[in-house]
């Protein structure tokens, strides 16, 4: 057993050095109409924002290979920004519970394209959001592999839920193994969808 789990360890960091070593890319090619699980190394994060005249909430979902919730989050503020530094935001408040969840080796993924290629540094743009961005970019530095995808509202719907109903939310709240209620349904369709 020792054995075996060694063995699977030092995969998984060859894996990641292997795609440390690649040049990022926001996935848009690739993106399908379904949430698509990570590699089996690895957790995919799925983070959203939503705004409503003054307020913003964030929403976020860690999921494994099997799409199983880790973990989920979700929280509010008042304050008025532009929808992409409040997609920033949410990106920033996702990876920032991951990492102190203790998941080290992720997949992040974010309905904003304009967002995602900030990330890959296929743009840089003199705004608040870069530096929203660029304090990302040193986070995902902390981990042992991350990366930033790009996926449609449809495979990112657990994550818009969430964001949505944390408008209510007076505090942080994190959900262990679990997630809120309302998304129930939507976190069966997406286990679904791999099994078809």
């Amino acid at each position: 057993m020792v054995a075996c789990s060694r063995a699977l360890h030092l995969l998984g960091e060859y894996e990641a050095a292997v795609e440390r070593e690649e040049p990022t890319q926001a996935n848009t090619e690739a993106a399908t109409s379904s949430w698509q699980p990570p590699r089996r190394t690895q957790y995919k994060v799925n983070t959203d924002a939503a705004i409503k005249e003054d307020k913003i909430s964030f929403g976020m979902v860690v999921r494994d290979v099997v799409g199983d919730v880790l973990m989920s989050a979700g929280t509010s503020r008042i304050t008025s920004c532009t929808a992409l530094q409040a997609e920033a935001e949410a990106m920033r408040f996702g990876l920032k519970y991951s990492y102190d969840t203790g998941f080290r080796s992720v997949e992040a993924e974010s309905d904003c394209l304009h967002l995602v290629e900030l990330l890959c540094s296929r743009k840089r743009e003199r705004s608040y959001t870069q530096v929203i961005v660029d304090d990302i970019l040193v986070m995902a530095s902390n981990f042992a592999f991350c990366s930033f995808n790009f996926a449609k509202r449809s495979c990112n719907s657990v994550a818009h839920s969430i964001a949505k109903s944390s408008f209510s939310l007076t505090e942080e709240m994190v959900w262990m193994e679990d997630h809120p209620m309302d998304v129930l349904p939507l976190v069966i369709a997406d286990k679904a969808f791999l099994y078809q």
